[in-house]
């Protein structure tokens, strides 16, 4: 073992019952803390553990959950509000040592840093690899006090300034930087032989903004935690030529699935109808049907219901299987109409199969997600992926994205869906999407299995950057998929809603909108005369009133004219100018 990463979180907490194991963004402290920890660390498989360093059993559940490593637990005598943490951290150090472990670094990540990042964890582990040094994570701070630090032009940390020094003003003192708590890292031999990560003049700080660098103690933080995650943007993929992630157009999959039924001249036609919508790209799926379903694989309830007959899963997926020939003729046909054309592989030699074809981004349907082994053939090939999620907790999707980032894809995307033929609006669930978007820092879209275009259209105002619906040509052909997928009516209608919700977003900022300044002084209110007022009369409120036009003195102004007194002469029903008043 190269490192031993710790994740400390004590059972008990006075400030904020549960602390350890409260969600902020959808997951645990525990769990953000064990899932940075991962992403760190992703390149040193078999030379890095996980340690959860814990006296509960819930929170050892809990990080199990997450696949952290839990020998044991804390014992009480080290469990107390006054327990140096120091103790804590070389006992669980013996722990492992007795157990065969030796480390050569330690990371220490505390469950309270929620906004730290794994790129954070990274930059503080290899800053110590490569100085012999211990690093402390530090942000700015604006309010000085005696034991504020600083760095130094090469990273260490010293002290801003003597503690000798209590006459001066906090407001004269330099801005410097303090430890935020989120990342320490040192050798298990300094720590054994120091006691401290922290050491005036040898240790590294590694500067993360303030606004990453909040510490959960209460419910206020807690709160504040799960703002800032909710205003962290996705990085971007690039789909072909196109951009997809926040700020960009959303990139709508027209799904044409196996709705073709097996018909290649059908296959065409939903190239055609596709285009004529609008969409981006249109989807179908590749397969082997004995590679796909067991001999004895029954239908699923839905299928049975729309097809209206009782086989195997295999020889319904004979009748609905493309040949490859026809797969490089529905590519052509698809880019020829300006389309981006995908397809779901559901097997190694399919995927195998559409790389060579040259697919720009491969689609991985909800039930692939805990094919792992699928997941990680597709992820080597260096393409975007585009991961369906229903079925699915969040656990498992943190799962399948290490495993595609792990075997080399850099580019992802997840659909927040619901698996259901067809899915009930109350089952949604879009609020979801937020959760994925903020867990894993990707695009979100949704995969949308309800009836009609709503959903749709309402996932992309709530920031889905990617929608893939099934469309058809007849709702009434035999095949699995027709009844809960679009007409050609109803996907061009989806299109044309999504693009007008995207105009209406805008950028945030609340300000006019310039075909609004020509109405606004027809609109609002000018501060007017209430009556005749002769010179030197001290105004009052009687005096005043609010009336349209708002073309002098804002409404807004006329409690604040009260007491003032009046320079010239003003008729009733004049609006008032600066002028008029002393």
């Amino acid at each position: 073992m190269r490192v031993l990463v710790i994740v400390p979180a004590r059972g008990g907490s006075k400030g904020l019952p549960g602390k350890n194991v409260r969600e902020v963004g959808g997951i645990s402290l525990v769990g953000r803390a064990v899932r940075a920890a991962q992403a760190a660390l992703r390149d040193l498989a078999g030379e890095a553990r996980i340690l959860l360093d814990t006296d509960s059993e819930e929170i050892a559940a809990e990080g199990r959950r997450h696949e952290a490593w839990v020998p044991f637990l804390r014992p009480a005598t080290l469990a107390a509000d006054d327990t140096p943490s120091m103790d804590n951290l070389l006992f669980a150090l013996d722990r492992v040592a007795a157990a065969g472990g030796s480390p050569e670094w330690v990371v220490v990540l505390q469950p309270t840093s929620p906004l730290r990042s794994p790129a954070d964890v990274r930059s503080c582990l290899d800053l110590a690899m490569r100085s012999g040094r211990s690093v402390v994570s530090v942000c700015p701070t604006e309010h000085p006090a005696e034991q504020t630090l600083r760095l130094d032009g090469d990273g260490t940390l010293r002290w801003a300034w003597p503690a000798a020094r209590p006459e001066s003003r906090r407001q004269d003192l330099p801005i410097g930087h303090r430890p935020n708590g989120a990342v320490y890292v040192a050798s298990t031999e300094t720590l054994r032989r120091r006691r401290t990560f922290f050491v005036e003049g040898e240790t590294l700080g590694w500067e993360m903004p303030p606004e990453r660098s909040i510490d959960v103690d209460g419910a206020s933080d807690l709160a504040i935690a799960e703002s800032l995650l909710g205003m962290a943007q996705a990085t971007a993929i690039r789909i072909g030529t196109r951009d997809v992630g926040p700020g960009r157009p959303c990139f709508i999959i027209a799904e044409a699935g196996v709705n073709h039924d097996g018909d290649v001249a059908r296959a065409h036609q939903l190239v055609d109808l596709a285009a004529d919508a609008g969409a981006d790209a249109v989807k179908f799926q590749t397969f082997e049907p004995d590679k796909l379903a067991a001999a004895d694989a029954a239908m699923a309830a839905y299928q049975v219901a729309n097809t209206g007959k009782r086989e195997s899963q295999a020889d319904m997926l004979r009748r609905l299987v493309l040949p490859h020939e026809a797969h490089r003729a529905l590519q052509r046909h698809a880019e020829d109409r300006g389309l981006v054309f995908l397809s779901t592989p559901f097997d190694e030699a399919s995927a195998d199969f559409l790389e060579e074809l040259g697919v720009p981004a491969f689609k991985i349907g909800s039930g692939e997600l805990t094919n792992h082994r699928l997941l990680a053939h597709v992820a080597k090939k260096g393409r975007p992926m585009l991961i369906s999620t229903g079925m699915a907790d969040l656990a498992e999707v943190l799962d399948a994205v290490g495993v595609v980032q792990r075997a080399g894809c850099s580019e992802a995307a997840v659909f927040h869906c619901v698996t259901s033929y067809p899915a009930l609006p109350s089952d949604a669930n879009l609020r979801a999407m937020d959760t994925l978007r903020s867990a894993l820092g990707v695009p979100v879209g949704w995969s949308d299995h309800t009836p009609g275009v709503t959903i749709s259209v309402a996932a992309v105002a709530r920031g889905a950057a990617l929608i893939e619906k099934h469309f058809t040509t007849d709702r009434s052909l035999p095949g699995p998929d027709h009844k809960a997928s679009l007409s050609p009516e109803e996907i061009v209608a989806m299109v044309r809603a999504i693009r007008e919700v995207e105009q209406s977003l805008g950028d945030g900022r609340k300000v006019p909108r310039p075909v609004e300044l020509p109405i606004r002084p027809d609109s609002r209110r000018s501060v007017h005369a209430a009556r005749d007022l002769p010179v030197g009369k001290v105004l009052t409120d009687e005096d005043l009133v609010a009336l349209r036009p708002g073309t002098g003195m804002s409404a807004a102004r006329l409690p604040a004219l009260v007491g003032r007194m009046v320079a010239r002469p003003v008729r009733a029903g004049q609006r008032f100018a600066e002028e008029d008043l002393v």
